[in-house]
């Protein structure tokens, strides 16, 4: 095999072997890693924009990320207000070697830690300069027992609301009780994928998990393969909108009924959720048969 190199005069960055030379890492992983690696000091990290920049879409990137967070390579922690000890931010630091003795989530809430290492011509941390999402949550509560007397929650609920306290997001009375009734809708592991979801795009705060649910909700999601499918037709539009090519079309608009779209896209979600059923079905009889011939 040939390499075919060209003269390092411009747009080349340089950066250390270790990542991509780690075998525990996959190839996806040792790819984000390297592009990572190559963007500016104040590059604001958001999972849905650096989707944009390959076609694998955001499912993909998070599995990618997640590999490089377990092996050292990336860290997230909180960033709290120095008055409110209030969550404001969360930031990103990715590294060129792994981190095995990384500091504690709690000991980094204000003070970021200085990753030195100035030969390099690009980067080796990644940190978010996001503004301040300045949380306006009152009533917050810390004991789930103390608040059985003022909100009937149930333990499906409790184990929601620890789930969301570990992410260090703030939950007030109300929101609380609005947590219950999403709980009565979705499982909980669509609410932890939501929690998650707001976590990973920057937006630790209980109001963007209401909309991610409250859009689901409108979109009638059962499974998680309900929430693919709809990231998916997401990032088909997104890639329409800012990779477009084709006709010009004037500036004429139409006026067409919101039900239109609503019904359109409800049909759409039922057909692919039977296609996506259709495909589980048919791989469990080919099991099944494949079963009795070894037998």
């Amino acid at each position: 095999m040939g390499i075919i190199r060209v003269k390092k005069d411009s747009n080349y960055s340089v950066i250390n072997n270790t990542g991509l030379k780690d075998e525990r890492l996959s190839w996806k992983a040792k790819g984000i890693l390297a592009y990572a690696l190559t963007l500016p000091d104040d590059w604001t990290f958001h999972i849905s924009e650096l989707a944009r920049h390959a076609k694998d879409g955001e499912d993909s990137l998070r599995t990618g990320f997640k590999e490089l967070k377990e092996l050292g390579y990336v860290k997230r922690y909180p960033v709290r207000d120095g008055n409110t000890k209030k969550i404001t931010r969360w930031d990103t630091e990715i590294y060129e070697t792994p981190q095995r003795n990384m500091p504690q989530v709690e000991n980094q809430d204000v003070v970021k830690p200085y990753v030195e290492n100035q030969t390099l011509l690009n980067t080796n941390r990644l940190t978010t300069n996001k503004r301040n999402t300045n949380i306006q949550n009152t009533n917050h509560f810390d004991d789930m027992d103390k608040l059985d007397s003022r909100v009937f929650i149930n333990e499906r609920v409790k184990v929601s609301c620890n789930f969301i306290k570990g992410m260090g997001i703030p939950l007030s009375e109300i929101a609380i009780a609005e947590l219950g009734d999403f709980c009565n809708l979705f499982s909980d592991e669509l609410i932890q994928y939501a929690i998650n979801k707001a976590v990973d795009e920057n937006a630790p705060r209980w109001n963007y998990i209401k909309a991610i649910l409250r859009n689901w909700k409108e979109q009638e999601v059962k499974t998680l393969v309900d929430v693919a499918i709809i990231d998916r037709r997401f990032e088909m539009s997104k890639k329409k909108k800012y990779n477009g090519t084709g006709r010009k079309y004037s500036n004429r608009k139409e006026i067409v009924p919101d039900w239109l779209y609503k019904d359109d896209e409800s049909t759409n979600l039922e057909e692919e959720r039977k296609t996506v059923q259709s495909i589980d079905e048919e791989r469990e009889r080919l099991q099944e048969v494949l079963n009795k011939y070894r037998s």
